[in-house]
């Protein structure tokens, strides 16, 4: 677990795995479901780094403080969910940490779960440098215009004409 600067300068927590190696080794941003930044998204992250690529995990749901991992997880719903500007902020500051790693050959991909597959979507159309990007199962990718918020306030499927990269769903 290390810390980088997220959106707005905050520091947030971070999973970093990394082949063992000299490399240099392709790089995965991977983006946690709701449920939290928790045991089996570690075990992703893991599984990347076993399998030659140098992946974190930043926890996009940090800013709501301590507690149990239900708690901030009920917080961040009632919250209504992560800001897509917010994501996007530390998006690009996980990125940039994987880039700033000698062992890193410059190639990037994301890979998000449920609600980090709508951020994988957002990110394949408004990330700063990206290479190719993975939407499993994202929810709300295509929202009604009821359903938006100042959290949210675009449906990820209205930024489809944004995708510059390969993207996967």
């Amino acid at each position: 677990t290390i810390q980088i600067s997220g959106n707005g300068g905050d520091k947030i927590d971070a999973y970093l795995a990394q082949p063992k190696g000299q490399g240099p080794f392709p790089g995965v941003f991977v983006i946690h479901h709701m449920p939290g930044w928790d045991e089996w998204t570690r075990e992703v992250v893991n599984k990347f780094a076993l399998h030659g690529y140098i992946a974190i995990s930043p926890n996009l749901h940090h800013r709501i403080g301590p507690g149990s991992l239900d708690d901030v997880v009920a917080a961040v719903r009632a919250e209504g969910g992560t800001p897509d500007a917010q994501f996007v902020g530390d998006f690009n500051a996980g990125v940039d940490h994987i880039r700033s790693l000698d062992n890193h050959n410059g190639k990037i991909g994301c890979i998000g779960f449920c609600s980090g597959g709508r951020q994988a979507y957002i990110a394949a159309s408004k990330a700063t440098y990206l290479d190719a990007a993975v939407d499993c199962w994202g929810g709300r990718v295509m929202m009604k215009e009821s359903d938006l918020t100042e959290r949210m306030p675009t449906a990820p499927f209205d930024m489809t004409s944004d995708i510059k990269v390969p993207l996967l769903g």
